[in-house]
């Protein structure tokens, strides 16, 4: 069977210290039929030199002020020409041979879309990896913050899928900065894609303090999305657990509430954390009764 041609698209910004590293796991494959996509919103650092440097192996390049990553990813998306589509972040790395054992893969009509296993690694080594797991019932995929398994959805690179999935469910939510690709999987899933698990590592996630995952996704960002999402396809589950979905939704919001006002900002004095707290409380009165406001309440009035 002929192999597939397969699309990367890497959205890129300022990434210059990475960029090139992660250039160069994709071409080193010598896939065959590699279509090689970056859409740069304009770096200002030594990524444009990297870029000039790579130019004769980039399929498609577009340098050009965007509004923010998944807009750069939709972009790549109405652009490719593949069979097969994954995302890179240009901070990201493919695997030696992965683009090979992807192409084996979808050598089989039946597969739409593979999840495989990411290593996690900074500058020290590896430190971990996420292996995408079947859930225990379709509501968590929808519930990250109460899941039998630790990861549903793979991580971006190392989650390929058939043009058809985009041509069929569209490009990304670009409302999302944080959990697009979260959006987009949860969306493929309700539209009837099922998402075949690889127990293969074919990629690796660089942790580093730059990244907006370390800076502010996990403190709350990461949160605020997945209750966006969880909001907007619990009316596609049966009506009991879609109930008991909301009431988790409920409950999950007031954590948010506290874990914003203690780190959307950094610099914050004591006394703008506590306007933040009792400005949520304002608007939603049961935080008043949740003992975690209470305590952050506490903890920013009383002095050291």
């Amino acid at each position: 069977m002929k192999a597939p041609r397969i699309s990367i698209i890497i959205p890129s910004y300022n990434q210059g210290r990475y960029i090139e590293e992660t250039l160069r796991s994709v071409v080193d494959q010598q896939y065959p039929t590699l279509e090689l996509i970056v859409m740069d919103a304009g770096s200002t650092d030594e990524t444009k030199d990297v870029l000039e440097r790579y130019r004769s192996q980039i399929s498609i390049l577009e340098i050009a002020r965007d509004r923010g990553q998944s807009h750069a990813i939709n972009k790549g998306l109405a652009r490719m020409t593949g069979d097969v589509w994954a995302y890179l972040n240009s901070d990201d790395l493919l695997a030696p041979r992965s683009l090979i054992r992807v192409a084996e893969l979808f050598c089989d009509p039946a597969v739409d879309w593979i999840g495989a296993v990411s290593s996690i690694f900074d500058g020290t080594g590896d430190t971990g990896a996420v292996a995408p797991q079947e859930p225990g019932s379709i509501r968590e995929v929808l519930t990250p913050w109460h899941r039998s398994v630790q990861h549903v959805f793979p991580c971006s690179n190392v989650c390929f899928m058939r043009s058809a999935i985009y041509q069929r469910i569209g490009g990304f939510d670009e409302s999302f900065h944080y959990s697009m690709d979260m959006e987009y999987y949860t969306r493929a899933l309700f539209n009837g894609f099922q998402l075949r698990r690889v127990p293969e590592t074919l990629g690796r996630w660089r942790w580093h303090e730059e990244s907006k995952t370390v800076r502010d996704g996990q403190a709350y960002r990461f949160l605020e999305e997945e209750l966006r999402i969880a909001g907007i396809y619990a009316g596609q589950l049966p009506v009991p657990e879609a109930a008991a979905l909301r009431r988790e939704i409920y409950v999950q919001e007031k954590w948010f509430a506290v874990r914003r006002a203690l780190h959307e900002n950094p610099h914050a004095t004591r006394r703008s954390r506590l306007r933040r707290l009792l400005h949520d409380a304002w608007r939603r009165p049961s935080l008043f009764f949740f003992r975690p406001w209470l305590g952050a309440v506490k903890k920013n009035l009383l002095p050291t």
